[in-house]
């Protein structure tokens, strides 16, 4: 079980997602912030900015994790693989703030510890489904 697990997450393919991921998530965050600063709704603005920051996450997550070229296919079936991760962050941000009463302008960040590897997971059999990947690590 320890080999599946580490065949599948430590390997320079999941490194390169995390550090693409690390910088999508700052981006998501920043938004997200910005929205509920400006008076939108912490579940609109978390939606929002996970929405907003897929274009930067398609784009370098094609060139650098997957090395696939991007394509209308690909790009037609990304967006589904950030929506088990977006409606459990907008599920975490809705419990933190209307039913825990928690801060609203760090509530998505608790979310993270599950959506990462869900995202990956997910992200990982869509690209290989709409296409081959350059280099296989």
């Amino acid at each position: 079980m320890f080999t599946k697990i580490k065949e599948r997450f430590l390997n320079r393919r999941f490194l390169t997602f995390g550090l693409i991921g690390g910088f999508n998530t700052v981006l998501a965050q920043v938004l997200y912030m910005v929205f509920v600063k400006t008076g939108i709704h912490v579940s609109a603005a978390s939606i929002l900015g996970d929405v907003l920051s897929m274009v930067s996450s398609y784009i370098l997550n094609m060139k650098f994790t997957y090395r696939q070229k991007m394509s209308l296919k690909s790009a037609a079936a990304f967006p589904l693989s950030y929506l088990p991760g977006t409606a459990i962050a907008a599920a975490a941000v809705w419990i933190v703030t209307d039913v825990l009463n928690g801060p609203e302008i760090y509530a998505k960040l608790l979310s993270l510890p599950v959506t990462i590897p869900l995202n990956y997971i997910v992200m990982s059999f869509i690209v290989k489904a709409s296409g081959e990947r350059k280099e296989d690590d």
